[in-house]
């Protein structure tokens, strides 16, 4: 049976995003204790007050704490009316989670945010959550049309778990895709060939969420499968609005700590006029596979979804689909993650040509190789 936060996957949640259209931006500081209070404090409309919050701290400068915007930015950016968001903001400065400074006038406002505490890691939300990317509506505005205030929960809770690994998504622990139904493996060893095996790893269309996060998401039931359907109807929401997709990566084990080993790409296998560095990876790691097993067994390419050599000491890999945020902010985080990410394409990219190499020549017994760690060690 699967685990009680594990449901098929939608058929839609297999397709192929299209690259490029998670770029980064600028960011601004949400504090967990501000966030607490915005769930919490008393209002005639939860989503209204943390739609005008979250615009207002947009506005901030590197302080996260003086901002100029108001009721006007509301209206511009998140479609919020005016009489709204002045209503809004009105009760936001009632509850003294917001003050208006000496300086501010009804005809140019000025706020005071609360600090961020220096104890605690905030959420690092992009300023286009809520501005939007060039030519298009913003998330935030996307979230306010649905009516649903949790939704908004999720998404800035989605925000506050992303991982600084190679992946930049939320961690398998507490959200993951691609799993075969009653979590089975879903990578199986096609061929021994010299120091390397040759993978078979099939896609499944199952998925699975935990952690304390979610029980903000599931309702009060028994049943398990009553209880996490609201959060995963709030998950597909924020898919149908464009703010999580799901990539394809192949991890060194099933476990939810498991080590992230290349990122995937199926457009690898049909023509592209430009691939991508995913895609020619992937068809590098088939390229690879076939060479070493050899034309005779070509029979052995028919079933999977795709096919990876790795050396013969590894454990069963797993196949995993890792949930990720499509407008990101550009922290100093996300670079490193970036910078892990290229360093595991161009390192595996280089060891499958190699071995491609060595195989054309009948040389099987030399393991592929791959560089020196990512960061030197502190």
């Amino acid at each position: 049976m699967l685990d009680s936060g594990t449901v098929a996957m939608d058929d839609s949640e297999a397709e192929k995003r299209v690259r490029g259209k998670g770029r980064g931006s600028n960011f601004f500081a949400l504090g967990h204790e501000v966030k607490d209070q915005l769930w919490s404090m008393p209002t005639t409309n939860r989503l209204n007050l943390v739609i005008a919050y979250l615009v207002l701290l947009a506005g901030t400068g590197s302080d996260h704490r003086l901002t100029k915007w108001s009721a006007k930015a509301c209206e511009e950016y998140t479609g919020l009316g005016k009489p709204r968001a002045k209503h809004a903001i009105g009760e936001l400065v009632a509850s003294g989670l917001v003050k208006r400074t000496d300086a501010s006038s009804r005809m140019m406002p000025q706020y005071e945010l609360p600090p961020l505490a220096i104890d605690a890691e905030p959420v690092f939300l992009p300023v286009a959550l809520v501005t939007g990317l060039s030519g298009e509506a913003s998330m935030l505005r996307r979230v306010r049309e649905t009516g649903d205030a949790m939704a908004l929960r999720m998404l800035i809770d989605l925000y506050g778990l992303i991982s600084l690994d190679a992946t930049h998504g939320i961690p398998l622990e507490h959200l993951r895709g691609g799993l075969s139904q009653n979590d089975e493996p879903n990578a199986r060893k096609l061929a021994d060939v010299g120091a390397h095996g040759v993978w078979g790893i099939t896609r499944g269309s199952y998925r699975g969420g935990g952690g304390e996060w979610a029980s903000f998401h599931r309702a009060k039931a028994k049943d398990s499968s009553v209880a996490w359907k609201p959060f995963w109807e709030r998950l597909d929401l924020l898919k149908q609005i464009g703010a999580v997709w799901y990539e394809p990566w192949l991890f060194d084990s099933a476990a939810t700590d498991a080590e992230p080993i290349i990122p995937l790409d199926p457009s690898g296998y049909y023509p592209v006029a430009e691939p991508d560095d995913e895609a020619r990876l992937t068809r590098s790691a088939l390229d690879a596979a076939r060479t070493l097993v050899g034309e005779e067994r070509e029979y052995l390419f028919e079933r999977a979804d795709f096919y990876v050599p790795l050396t013969l000491h590894r454990q069963t890999p797993a196949y995993r689909e890792v949930a990720r945020l499509r407008v990101e902010a550009d922290t100093p985080g996300r670079r490193l993650s970036w910078k892990r990410r290229r360093i595991i394409i161009e390192q595996y990219q280089q060891a499958f040509d190699q071995l491609r190499h060595d195989a054309l020549e009948g040389r099987f017994d030399r393991p592929m190789r791959l560089g020196s760690t990512l960061e030197p060690a502190l």
